[in-house]
């Protein structure tokens, strides 16, 4: 099993019903690609304003989200998927947002 885990930094111009529509679309297109076993999704618990700035002056996440696969050529497969392209592509042009990732084998 590999795990994918996205660390979300969205724009504030990015409402939560936006964010919502965001993950209901990308959980619905990961689950029904057939290539993953699982995805999830939670909001970033941030600490005070001043401690999250001073810890992390760079990137300041917003949500995160969990996509399990079977193995990594499996996970490479879902990433070259078109619709997901495509989905990446149309949410980026409407809210720039900036992710990070890592892969962990379970």
């Amino acid at each position: 099993m590999v795990t994918h885990t996205l660390v979300f930094g969205f724009p504030d111009a990015m409402s939560e019903a936006d964010r919502a529509r965001f993950f209901r679309e990308g959980s619905a297109l990961v689950l029904g690609s057939g290539f993953a076993d699982s995805y999830r999704h939670w909001p970033h618990v941030p600490l005070t304003d001043d401690v999250g700035a001073a810890l992390a002056p760079v990137f300041v996440p917003s949500e995160m989200a969990q996509i399990k696969c079977a193995d990594l050529d499996t996970m490479r497969r879902l990433f070259a998927h078109p619709p997901l392209l495509d989905f990446v592509q149309r949410w980026q042009a409407q809210f720039p947002y900036r992710a990070v990732s890592v892969n962990t084998k379970d």
